[in-house]
């Protein structure tokens, strides 16, 4: 027969023990990044401050590369980490766009469009 120290005792080994195995499963090691990631440095992004929330690369800490189809001509095209990093950290690229069109279609957009407002 225990005395209520003693069961008071073994409650709180038990709890201490539940604890433990709560705060190790809350601290589970990130996955590993992938090849060719490359780090966001948050202070160079354009402030953003909405109600979508964080972007996820943010939140991943990284960037990678993403594969999208043109919107004009239907080519598959990857847009590189380096690319996204350039995009969004040094043009201060909006940071909830992402490519959508390839670089010809690109360069062919801008050439109608200048050509528009020139008349």
């Amino acid at each position: 027969m225990q005395s209520g120290k003693q069961k008071r005792a073994a409650i709180m080994v038990r709890r201490k023990l539940v604890r433990d195995q709560m705060a190790m499963a809350r601290i589970a090691p990130p996955p590993p990044r992938p090849k060719g990631a490359v780090t966001v440095d948050a202070a160079h992004l354009a402030p953003y401050s909405n109600s979508y929330g964080v972007p996820s690369f943010v939140m991943r800490g990284y960037y990678v590369d993403l594969a999208f189809t043109c919107r004009d001509c239907g080519a598959h095209q990857v847009w590189t980490a380096a690319q996204q990093q350039w995009w969004y950290e040094t043009a201060k690229g909006y940071v909830y766009s992402s490519a959508v069109r390839c670089l010809g279609c690109r360069q062919q957009r801008r050439r109608a469009l200048a050509g528009s407002t020139k008349q």
